[in-house]
């Protein structure tokens, strides 16, 4: 009779991939580089999805691996990330350069690729003049009844051929099914590198580029839970994410072309310090030539989801209070601090019931019900985070009472006494939670903290202040991110059947960015005898074009380097 093992490997990809997607079975992050073996063949049983040398996803019996930070570890657990948005092009010197007769550049030869919620195929700011399909391909991973693409195991991905037959149908969703519901990754299509519409005077950064787009499947409910998840927001694993951006990188390889990546997604969840799983995963890629990551900063300043404490020596301690002034079903919380101070956490419920701080050390763990309300606490503690070397503190609350909460931070090894807190980005924790006294600086949504990714913060092109709830630099490990600002207010996008909108927010800024380095690496292909800019090439064109300020300093907080400026790129070169 054969084992477990020989049945699992007697699946059909059917089967492999409704259990990928079920809700029985768990997505492990698992860090490969330094293993002596091939997970592929030792851990097949997991259903390994190579994302590339470093990372492999494993689908597991959530039965038998729930998630736990104390026996997995942080690093391992999917994150959830959500989307950062509810006269621009003038003002980058981007229709000067797209006008510019020595110039006249608009994206050709380059491909953008997006990380969302889809894209409206149909739409014609993303369809040729005679009416066909600039994108190339669309992996919707929520649609499992088209071909799996190769090297994965969900999902259905439809090429430029499918969607150039299903705009020539009367039906065409019942040869490409894939919609974009939401309208966001659309928008940011639209605004990187939308067709040119003389009559609605629109216009994306690149209308020359082309597109190719992701549709990410939303979270499972074991990750909601496990986070304490909104129950309204819609939110994506990391795993997935990841997944995404080595897709699109393997297709341009393919097709020997540069891509240009823009993702407009982010989660507090991480040590913001550049060094998550989906961090690292965008940093490889922009280490071959002819890869570019475009990152949106997010929108997390006046949010009040950071705190910054500073304590004066050891045994010092901080009441952090975080305010509920509306029922929730729970917050998750993180405390990060760098080796080798150590913290405890203590709390104090509105009632007064209290959890004493807890000794830190290897694998600690409290769980703790309230006996005046519903209330209930788990504080986990890692003393040396597996990515960061850091000490983290995860704290979940579930069903808080309203009122204030008091979190007791005790110093029990002294470097410098400093630490930072988060409450998870944008939706993914109710708006009625926050900290009362939040801190505005260091609120840069992960994955845009990595070095070699070009983070772009968002200002108002119409009056040149920066947008109010821009997210600000620096990384935790004080490194200068934002890289530039640009513009994200009222960015005119396309929406429904054939219609345009106005959009505002850090995923729209990044949107223009991502339009703008295309045309910068159309412009090395062409003028420059064929040369592909490398991402650092990139990066230090758009510092040295960027509009500055006289009366700020630069690199900032707030602005990075300046505002994007890509026909100041070519006046700095002259």
């Amino acid at each position: 009779m054969p084992d477990q093992f020989e049945l699992i490997m007697q699946q059909t990809p059917e089967e492999d991939r409704l259990r990928i997607l079920s809700e029985d079975y768990v997505s492990i992050i698992f860090h490969n580089q330094n293993s002596p073996f091939d997970p592929t063949a030792i851990l097949e049983e997991f259903l390994p999805q190579i994302v590339n040398r470093k990372y492999v996803i494993l689908n597991a019996p959530l039965s038998e691996f729930p998630p736990d930070i104390t026996t997995q570890g942080y690093y391992s657990i999917p994150k959830l990330y959500t989307l950062l948005d509810t006269t621009n092009l003038e003002a980058s010197g981007i229709l000067r350069v797209q006008n510019q007769p020595f110039l006249n550049l608009n994206g050709g030869g380059v491909i953008i690729g997006f990380i969302d919620t889809g894209i409206n195929y149909m739409h014609p700011a993303f369809r040729n003049p005679d009416g066909s399909s600039r994108i190339l391909n669309i992996w919707d991973q929520t649609i499992q009844t088209g071909e799996i693409p190769e090297g994965f195991r969900y999902g259905s991905e439809y090429t430029q051929e499918q969607i150039n037959q299903a705009l020539r149908s009367v039906s065409p969703l019942s040869i490409v099914p894939s919609m974009d519901t939401d309208g966001h990754g659309s928008a940011m299509a639209g605004i990187a590198a939308g067709s040119v519409d003389e009559a609605a005077q629109f216009s994306g950064a690149a209308p020359g580029a082309s597109l190719m787009a992701v549709k990410l499947k939303p979270a499972k409910q074991y990750l909601r839970d496990y986070f304490l998840a909104d129950p309204s927001v819609i939110v994506y694993q990391e795993d997935d994410c990841m997944l995404a951006v080595s897709y699109l990188e393997r297709k341009a390889r393919e097709l020997n072309r540069p891509i240009v990546i823009c993702f407009g997604l982010g989660t507090n969840q991480g040590g913001h310090d550049g060094r998550t799983p989906l961090d690292e995963v965008f940093n490889s890629i922009t280490f071959t030539a002819g890869n570019y990551a475009i990152i949106a900063a997010g929108n997390e300043t006046g949010l009040g989801h950071h705190y910054f404490g500073k304590l004066e020596k050891m045994g010092d301690s901080s009441d952090v209070e975080v305010i509920v002034d509306r029922e929730t079903r729970g917050f998750s919380m993180e405390l990060w601090a760098f080796s080798p101070e150590l913290y405890a956490l203590g709390v104090i419920t509105p009632l007064g019931e209290r959890v004493s701080p807890l000794d830190p050390r290897i694998g600690a763990t409290q769980s703790t019900s309230f006996l005046l309300d519903r209330s209930s606490v788990k504080i986990d503690y890692e003393i040396v985070e597996f990515q960061t070397g850091s000490q983290l503190i995860q704290v979940r609350v579930a069903n808080p009472s309203v009122g204030v909460w008091r979190f007791q931070v005790v110093n029990k090894r002294y470097l410098n006494g400093s630490f930072h807190m988060w409450l998870p980005a944008g939706e993914v924790v109710s708006p009625y939670v926050r900290f009362l006294y939040p801190d505005p600086d260091t609120t840069l949504t992960v994955p845009s903290c990595n070095d070699n990714i070009i983070c772009i913060s968002t200002y108002n092109a119409y009056d040149n202040t920066l947008f109010l709830n821009s997210s600000r630099g620096y990384t935790r490990d004080i490194h200068i991110k934002p890289d530039i600002a640009a513009p994200g207010v009222n960015i005119p996008v396309p929406y429904d059947g054939s219609g345009y909108r106005r959009f505002t927010g850090s995923s729209a800024a990044a949107s223009i960015a991502a339009g703008a380095v295309a045309l910068l690496v159309q412009w090395g292909m062409e003028d420059l005898s064929g040369k592909i800019l490398s991402n650092n090439e990139v990066k230090n064109l758009l510092y040295r074009g960027a509009k500055r300020s006289d009366i700020l300093y630069y690199p900032n907080r707030e602005w990075g380097y300046g505002a994007l400026d890509v026909y100041g790129i070519f006046e700095s070169l002259i």
